[in-house]
């Protein structure tokens, strides 16, 4: 006889916890839900916005591919010269790796060159330097 009310109240107490349960399980399904129209939605954003993105990143890539083929040229030539020394403008050919930039010389001597690659909106995608700056003359004495 004793059993029989503690039989009920642990009845009442698994009815309770199953309720308890439902509503936790229900709340968790909604939250997960909400969180997966996010990340739909998330992936509709990347998807629209990657190809601008990759256009971007593409014409860099092509941008520093010229300045990298300028300057193997311009090393070359300074390695094959007597004096040491980078090509004129008149004796500088671009690689054809340039064709679709524009190359603007900011310095420039036979010791040392900074150019910029720019694309057609001026737009400067690569930089390059290389040589040393001449020096000031040793004063002796």
């Amino acid at each position: 006889m004793k059993a029989l009310p503690l039989l009920l109240c642990s009845v009442l107490l698994c009815g309770c916890q199953d309720r308890e349960a439902r509503a936790e399980n229900a709340a968790l399904q909604a939250r997960v839900t909400e969180l997966e129209a996010q990340v739909r939605a998330m992936q509709g954003e990347q998807a629209t916005a990657l190809p601008a993105d990759a256009q971007n990143v593409t014409e860099r890539a092509a941008g520093q591919n010229c300045a990298n083929a300028l300057t193997r040229t311009l090393e070359v030539f300074r390695e094959d010269s007597l004096d040491d020394r980078y090509p004129s403008a008149a004796q500088t050919q671009l690689p054809a790796e340039c064709v679709d930039f524009r190359v603007n010389w900011v310095a420039r001597s036979e010791r040392a060159y900074t150019f910029t690659v720019t694309d057609g909106s001026g737009r400067e995608l690569a930089r390059q330097s290389g040589g040393a700056p001449t020096a000031a003359p040793a004063s002796g004495g």
